[in-house]
């Protein structure tokens, strides 16, 4: 739960002094994730991804029966779950002995989470975070430092294949809070001076601030942009709309956290000047896709191996194994995302498995009463503890329904956290309602979206 005085505080404080604290808070992100192990996992991924099939596949099969042995060993929540189904752990010798695993869902780690830790490390030594997605509610996450570099150095690689450097400056479209959602004026950004970032607010990208933004970007100047590709699809649509021009134009855009569609990569690209890539991960560094130079989905097969199910359509649900994260190893992990396989080999001479359109991560916007599309609202769900999932249905501009599958100890102070932590983001104007369902309404792909809006002129797809 925030500290709501601390924050009443800090929004209260000039905007240079705002800049200093939130480069504090970069210098301590960066200092966990750029650790001793990030360059020296940098320099090898960037020798392994040019690997051949064999390769790979002895690689893989290796950390796969490594993995599965060490969940069973050390994490009690896969030794009482495999003893439970007369899973032989001897028998599982590589990949193709997979099947053999039961496949876990987000409820069931959700409901056993004191458990699903390896009993290998102190608690107090791992890094604890929650899940980025748009889905359900936000899982909290143990990592050892060096799976959580790993994770970097391989988002770092996918970067330099573009040719972005480490101290290229970056503008973050972010949904997080640094920025009192309240505020009436500029700047909308705060700067990072320890990462060389400035973090621009999604909840202040709109009509009344857009020309404002146009005019600080235009007085910058920006290696990166990365973050939200909806975020950026808003902001895109509204500087055509208002026939503003960007002229600085970033080397290149970086997406990722949420679906990056078709019609949003073509305008943002147009309208920004630059080509757009993406990377697919998550939290739980369960597994990790990233886009080469022709524009495909490569695994990262250094830390995971991702499985497609069987299925009459071109997508497939995608099961999850991964193996950068021995503090809390995710198995056969049905995340909730489709892909769609490429049976061919990359004209970019990777050996990896490829994969031409992930379909996951989907979101429609929330629109508040005075015109604000605002993302993100899984940061909004994780403050409800109690709950199983959660999803926003709007019919109107000026109402929202949480609509939510409860937990056992599910109660008023859940629905108290959801209304502060929307208010924070989405203002007091608009009218809050709850909904208790025994279930959340799905895309015909099985997808769980965090919000559902039947707003015509706000429908994404």
């Amino acid at each position: 739960m925030p500290n709501s005085i601390t924050e009443k505080i800090y929004y209260k404080m000039p905007v240079a002094l705002q800049n200093t604290i939130f480069s504090v808070y970069g210098w301590n992100l960066a200092r966990k994730r750029y650790n001793r192990w990030f360059h020296h996992h940098l320099k090898k991924l960037k020798k392994m991804e040019w690997w051949s099939f064999q390769q790979i596949e002895e690689y893989q099969n290796k950390c796969f029966v490594d993995v599965v042995a060490h969940a069973y060993k050390t994490v009690p929540f896969y030794r009482k779950w495999y003893d439970e189904c007369g899973l032989d752990i001897n028998k599982i010798q590589s990949l193709s002995d997979l099947s053999k695993l039961p496949i876990l869902t987000k409820q069931m780690v959700r409901e056993n989470q004191d458990s699903f830790v390896s009993n290998v490390y102190k608690r107090k030594s791992l890094i604890e975070g929650l899940t980025s997605g748009t889905t359900g509610t936000p899982l909290t996450i143990y990592q050892t430092r060096e799976g959580l570099a790993l994770q970097w150095a391989i988002w770092w690689r996918h970067l330099m294949r573009f040719g972005i450097a480490f101290n290229d400056k970056i503008l973050t479209f972010g949904a997080r809070l640094p920025i009192d959602q309240n505020q009436q004026k500029p700047p909308y950004w705060r700067n990072d001076y320890y990462n060389n970032r400035v973090y621009l607010s999604t909840y202040h990208i709109s009509k009344g601030t857009i020309e404002d933004i146009v005019s600080f970007l235009n007085r910058s100047k920006f290696d990166i942009f990365t973050g939200y590709p909806s975020a950026m699809y808003v902001m895109a649509s509204l500087i055509e709309e208002r026939g503003l021009r960007l002229h600085n134009s970033p080397k290149y855009i970086v997406s990722g956290s949420d679906a990056l569609l078709p019609k949003y990569s073509k305008l943002i690209s147009s309208v920004f000047g630059s080509p757009v890539t993406e990377q697919y991960g998550m939290g739980e560094f369960a597994g990790n896709m990233s886009k080469c130079e022709h524009g495909i989905f490569h695994e990262d097969f250094e830390c995971c191996y991702i499985e497609n199910s069987n299925s009459h359509s071109e997508f497939r649900r995608l099961l999850l194994t991964g193996w950068g994260n021995y503090a809390m190893p995710f198995l056969r992990y049905e995340v909730g995302d489709f892909a769609m396989p490429l049976h061919k080999n990359c004209s970019c001479g990777r050996k990896s498995k490829c994969y031409s359109t992930i379909e996951g991560r989907l979101e429609d916007y929330v629109v508040t009463p005075d015109g604000r599309k605002i993302i993100g609202m899984n940061q909004v769900f994780e403050y409800a503890k109690n709950a199983k999932e959660i999803q926003i249905y709007q019919s109107s501009q000026n109402e929202i329904e949480f609509r939510i599958v409860t937990g056992k100890n599910f109660g008023d102070e859940d629905k108290k956290a959801l209304v502060r932590e929307f208010r924070r983001r989405g203002g007091i104007d608009i009218k809050i309602k709850f909904k208790i369902v025994n279930a959340l309404q799905r895309s015909s792909s099985g997808k769980l979206k965090a919000v559902v809006s039947d707003i015509p002129e706000m429908n994404m797809r």
